[in-house]
């Protein structure tokens, strides 16, 4: 099999014909309403340059690292189980868990480092394209949170979580709280690709809410831990009330919560669901437009509400879904 690189002339058949399973970046465009200009997409057309902050070496590695717990949540079960996933499986990581819904495509693993002292949960994208048309029923649901009037999220993708949530939360508090090889202190590392993006903001709101915050107030586990959160390609989540929310949760307190939502180049994913029905993307955007240039964006909000730089992804007119499948050499696949 062959895949996209940086140098798009290698591969020209991939670029002129974009596709997973049988959905091209003109059909997706259809059905989302974006308007793509240009089927190719082997450039980004954001042509400015960005006077933005780059992203030093050790912040990318350290991204890399993180991006590469969501690639290996598309392998096996049996490379999972034993590790062994190519340069995917970074650390000395033992898989305590596996997890799926077994039908609307939430998959992942859970598992610890304790050389790094960090719990690790990868989730990864959604496997089929069936799954694709049923995120994008853009129907929004409330989302019950405490000081969160007005918060909508897409429903279609808080039932794929919710049908994982609850041995999630439980499997990570019981990580915490087992009398032998606990692992109170311990960061908890989050890393999603795609919709596994979505899936690990509601599970970083959630243990914030059901563990994090009890913990800091009764002080019964022992030393509070951060909570870093890493996404790449991930699509819109809700509107502007969630997107305030998200940012207001990881952003008060003295815990050093982190998150970084990836993009790259030109990918269609993000631009999902538009605009137009509602949706908006929360903070922390870093565009990554080649292998050497990873930029902070500008998307700090305006007159308290959300906003999206321009300068970065969101600047771009030409969409394409081969840049969702790979980043910086990683690629999200099961050839592992």
């Amino acid at each position: 099999m062959e895949y996209a690189t940086e140098d798009m002339n290698k591969n020209p058949d991939i670029y002129n014909n974009s596709f997973i399973g049988n959905y091209t970046t003109k059909e997706i465009s259809n059905i989302s309403g974006i308007n793509n200009n240009n089927s190719l997409g082997n450039k980004n057309d954001n042509e400015t340059n960005p006077n933005k902050k780059l992203l030093n070496e050790t912040e990318v590695d350290t991204l890399k690292k993180y991006v590469k717990y969501a690639a290996a949540s598309y392998c096996s079960q049996s490379h999972l189980e034993t590790w062994s996933c190519g340069n995917r499986c970074v650390g000395n990581v033992t898989v305590e868990s596996i997890f799926h819904d077994g039908k609307k495509g939430a998959f992942g693993f859970l598992g610890v480092d304790r050389e790094a002292k960090e719990i690790i949960v990868g989730f990864r994208g959604t496997h089929e394209w069936v799954s694709w048309l049923y995120n994008l029923r853009y129907l929004q649901l409330d989302y019950e949170y405490p000081n969160s009037e007005g918060a909508l999220v897409h429903g279609g993708f808080y039932q794929i979580y919710d049908r994982v949530r609850e041995s999630l939360l439980w499997r990570i508090q019981w990580m915490l709280n087992r009398a032998e090889n606990s692992c109170r202190g311990y960061n908890l590392i989050i890393s999603g690709h795609s919709l596994g993006g979505v899936l690990a903001i509601f599970l970083g709101l959630d243990v914030k809410r059901y563990i994090l915050d009890p913990i800091l107030e009764e002080n019964t586990i022992g030393v509070p831990f951060d909570i870093r959160i890493t996404t790449i390609g991930e699509p819109r989540v809700g509107n502007d009330k969630f997107a305030k929310l998200v940012e207001s949760e990881f952003s008060k307190g003295s815990q050093n919560h982190i998150i970084s939502r990836i993009t790259h180049r030109n990918d269609v994913i993000p631009h999902l669901p538009p605009h137009k029905v509602g949706f908006i993307h929360h903070r922390h955007e870093i565009w990554s437009k080649s292998k050497q240039e990873n930029f902070y964006c500008n998307d700090e909000k305006v007159e308290d509400e959300p906003v999206e730089d321009k300068e970065c992804l969101m600047g771009s007119k030409v969409f394409d879904i081969v840049p969702h499948l790979f980043i910086w050499d990683i690629y999200f696949d099961s050839f592992c």
